[in-house]
């Protein structure tokens, strides 16, 4: 039996890599993005913060381990953002599953408030413009960048995990989609790869997991 290959465009922990321990998957995994925490320093702001990342959390926190008292209110992105803000002590005023959900409820019900947006170095263009032509006020805060590690694979996969544009554009580096499925950890993603492939598929709500789980659906049903 040809065994189904897939491949990870990040490592996988090994509860989630167990999940493709089924004999017909054949399974690759490589970090093709990694992080680097920037040196920065937190300005004074009495008004409320944005997280759309864990790793915009790491970074901020580990500049300094005693800012449990500076963020007032917190808006974030992501069961996993919000777990590990609760973690270093935070309360979160709202979480959304995704940045333009997130967008919309703060320009229902907070526009009068004052946002320090916590980014990597790779702006999301379509989260900013919304916050300007709603005129909140909006500063955006650069606390890690993205670097690129491609890998170059000699082979055709069946289908590839992407969790971010960044991912995306370090793969394509060295390799091509080919016929491969796309499958993405949410919109921001799924839109990018778009322009790329009409073979993607986006989870609803952007975990890990839910990646591989949708993976796993996808050739189950075949």
């Amino acid at each position: 039996m040809k065994k189904i290959k897939i491949l990870s465009t990040r490592k996988l922990n090994k509860d989630l890599r167990h999940l493709f321990d089924d004999l017909k998957f054949d399974f690759y995994q490589d970090d093709f993005i990694s992080i680097q925490p920037l040196k920065f320093n937190l300005p004074e702001h009495n008004g409320s913060w944005i997280f759309t990342s864990k790793n915009a959390v790491d970074a901020v926190f580990s500049i300094n381990k005693n800012i449990d008292k500076f963020f007032k209110k917190i808006y974030c992105v992501g069961e996993n953002t919000k777990s590990l803000l609760i973690k270093k002590g935070q309360k979160i005023t709202k979480m959304a599953q995704n940045s333009s959900i997130l967008a919309d409820f703060i320009s229902k019900t907070a526009k009068n408030e004052e946002f320090i947006f916590c980014r990597s170095d790779i702006k999301n263009e379509e989260f900013s413009i919304f916050f300007k032509k709603k005129n909140i006020k909006l500063k955006e805060l650069v606390v890690y960048n993205n670097i690129a590690e491609p890998v170059k694979y000699n082979q055709v996969f069946d289908a590839i995990l992407f969790y971010s544009p960044s991912g995306i554009k370090s793969f394509m580096t060295n390799n091509s989609l080919n016929n491969s499925y796309c499958i993405c950890i949410g919109k921001t993603t799924s839109k990018y790869v778009n322009q790329y492939s009409d073979k993607v598929l986006c989870c609803k709500v952007p975990t890990i997991e839910n990646v591989i789980r949708k993976t796993i659906k996808l050739f189950n049903n075949d």
